[in-house]
């Protein structure tokens, strides 16, 4: 991404954004509301076209990827979008089939990262009868589907609890060290320093870039070690 913005009737959200996101590495972007990060997101995804500068992945215009190939892009937000009526494994086969994958190859990705997420005992469940959080997993696993070279979040644990946002995090991180690139759009600032290589400020453009050599484990101190012994009761 070099120079971007985006203006929606005459108004400026973005302007001069310049980011490169590279395999393997997880990227966190916060700031206020109404600060331009979801519209940053949706750039990369190829969903919004700039209004001035360029947004490249792979080497490709992003919004003539989103067309041709848009299972590159993988996004996931705070809104699962899935089909209540159907089962966990018929919603995967459906947008699967989308781009060409049998229902024995969706099959064959996903039972793992069923397995892996905690998911398995629901993935024949109709997905509107599942928690948030297991709907959550169920949309990560959809984005995952065709091996995307980049993986987007925007406030993907928004409506979760702490242990299913652990998880959810933890899996992703997981897929960054394996070399995805990541973006996570998120409020969380304690989650985003635990898991993501840098957090970039953003509003109206990048204001400020944070780096982080460690990672603490994500969301392991008092208010977690609390909440479990909560369920566990």
């Amino acid at each position: 991404m070099t120079d971007a913005g985006r203006s929606f009737d005459g108004r400026s959200v973005l302007s001069k954004v310049s980011l490169t996101v590279s395999a393997g590495e997880m990227v966190g972007i916060a700031g206020p509301n109404g600060g331009g990060k979801s519209t940053l997101l949706m750039l990369m995804a190829g969903l919004l076209r700039p209004t001035t500068g360029r947004v490249l992945v792979c080497g490709v215009d992003a919004f003539a990827l989103s067309l041709t190939a848009a299972g590159q892009v993988g996004l996931v937000t705070a809104r699962p979008g899935l089909y209540p009526l159907l089962t966990g494994r018929e919603n995967l086969h459906h947008f699967g089939g989308l781009f060409g994958l049998s229902e024995a190859e969706v099959d064959a990705k996903a039972e793992p990262l069923a397995r892996t997420l905690e998911l398995i005992t629901g993935f024949d469940v109709r997905a509107g009868k599942l928690s948030t959080g297991m709907q959550q997993k169920l949309s990560l696993i959809r984005a995952l589907l065709l091996s995307p070279k980049l993986l987007l979040f925007d406030e993907p644990t928004a409506n979760l609890d702490p242990l299913a946002s652990r998880a959810l995090y933890a899996e992703v991180r997981r897929r960054a060290d394996a070399g995805l690139a990541c973006v996570l759009v998120t409020h969380d600032l304690p989650a985003a320093e635990a898991v993501c290589n840098r957090v970039l400020l953003v509003n109206g453009g990048i204001e400020k870039e944070l780096t982080f050599t460690e990672h603490r484990a994500p969301l392991t101190g008092p208010t977690l070690a609390a909440w479990q012994q909560l369920v566990k009761r």
